[in-house]
Parts: structure tokens; C-alpha cells; sequence
């Protein structure tokens, strides 16, 4: 292995980016404003509207069941499309695809209530 090689090794270079990223951040954090504490620093954020009903609680379950949802889809796309033309077990696309239908219909099931 060459001297120059090794300082393009992964482990290297993965090191050297983490080092350079928290110096970023230090750097960043000394020279940034500082402001004063707020309490609503912590509340949920609702597209700038003040809200006034204390009991509705903001959440990202539909959310993510639907990044879920396009996420099995990409998936599958992915997975049939680099499948070879020339398989002879062409089922295998089938039954890959009945199992990511199952999977999309028991996501649309529930309602996201545990």
C-alpha cells in the first residue's frame, strides 16, 4: 500500500470529515449570536399559527406511514427492475410483489393509534 493511499482510506478520511465537521461547529458556536431563553423554544411548531386549543397534540404518524408506504414502493420498483430478463423464475417478481401488497395493505390498515 503507497503512503498516498492510505490517507484515502475510509477510516482515514471518515476521521479527517468528523474532525472538520466538530470544528465547524465550534467555530460556528463561538462566533453565533446568543439569544436569550425563550420557553416556546421547546413547543411544537404549526406553520407559524398561534394555537390556542391546549389539547391537540401535533404528531408525524400519517407522516411517516406514508413515507413508509412510497418507501416500499421505491423498493420494489427497485428490486423488479434489476431482476434479469432472462430469469427463468419470473414467479419471484410475483411473490415479491403480493408480499409488498400485503405489507401496503396492513400500513393502510392502521390508524396510527397504539
Amino acid at each position: 500500500m503507497e503512503n498516498n493511499s492510505l490517507w484515502f482510506s475510509p477510516p482515514i478520511l471518515f476521521a479527517i470529515f468528523i474532525s472538520v465537521g466538530v470544528l465547524m461547529l465550534g467555530v460556528g458556536n463561538l462566533i453565533s449570536a446568543k439569544g436569550t431563553e425563550n420557553p416556546a423554544k421547546f413547543i411544537h411548531y404549526s406553520c407559524g399559527e398561534d394555537l390556542d386549543t391546549p389539547h391537540l397534540e401535533l404528531n408525524y404518524h400519517a407522516f411517516f406511514r406514508l413515507a413508509l408506504l412510497f418507501g416500499i414502493l421505491h423498493i420494489v420498483a427497485l428490486v423488479i427492475s434489476t431482476i434479469p430478463v432472462k430469469m427463468d423464475m419470473k414467479i419471484l417478481s410475483v411473490i415479491y410483489v403480493v408480499g409488498a401488497a400485503v405489507s401496503i395493505l396492513i400500513l393502510l390498515e392502521r390508524d396510527g393509534h397504539e
